[in-house]
């Protein structure tokens, strides 16, 4: 907690997210000479902190992305050297659970996540025969749900996740035994879940409800 609290305050130019051991550096700047010089700095920065401090990075593990808009490419991708290593670029990195990709799309995030789904369907049909419903709607919120909603307000409005919204109405079926092409809405009423679509629009409700005071600031 020392070393992340102390970071922050000797990186100049650039904000710094971290979380446990995971660190992600946020650079910006209008025009490419800029950017490169600003990077070089902070690299050289970071050198020295660690140095300082008797710490060591490892750099196989440290990626680099260019973010750019969805319907454009990158241009430029800015050469970074950290301890005469070039840091390697990717179109996509898992950070904290979510999958981000250079374009700002959810679309992999949320194929990681059906696959993921998928599995846990597999598992509550093959013990459905042997637990009570009770059981089986325990195992839905501890291993669907919770998954399902992770991140939610992040990618939930993104037009693929009728994918999960699928998988999430065949589980409903499966635990409630209703055949694959009989309506499951009831069925959400009653056993008191919420679809993909409103844990998303919960999500962003109480979310603006918290940050409110900063919405009306920027708006």
């Amino acid at each position: 907690m020392i070393y992340n609290n102390d970071l922050p305050l000797n990186i100049q130019g650039a904000k710094l997210i971290l979380y446990a051991d995971d660190m992600n550096v946020l650079i910006i700047d209008r025009s490419q000479e800029a950017l490169q010089s600003k990077l070089s700095s902070i690299m050289k920065q970071m050198e020295i902190w660690f140095s300082n401090n008797d710490l060591i990075i490892n750099i196989t593990k440290m990626v680099a992305m260019s973010f750019h808009l969805c319907h454009s490419k990158p241009s430029f991708k800015p050469h970074i050297l950290l301890q005469n290593k070039d840091i390697e670029y990717k179109t996509e990195v898992k950070f904290l659970g979510l999958y981000i990709t250079e374009n700002l799309s959810w679309r992999a995030h949320i194929c990681y996540l059906c696959d993921s789904l998928s599995k846990n369907v597999f598992i509550i049909k093959s013990v459905k025969n042997i637990f009570s419903s009770h059981v089986l709607w325990n195992v839905y919120f501890t291993y669907f749900h919770s998954r399902l909603r992770y991140g939610i307000i992040l990618w939930g409005g993104a037009k693929e996740n009728v994918k999960a919204l699928q998988i999430q109405k065949k589980v409903v079926r499966l635990i409630t035994g209703l055949k694959r092409l009989e309506s499951c809405r009831q069925k959400f009423k009653d056993n008191k879940i919420l679809t993909v679509t409103s844990m998303y629009i919960l999500e962003v409700l109480c979310f603006i409800k918290k940050h409110k005071g900063d919405v009306k600031k920027k708006l």
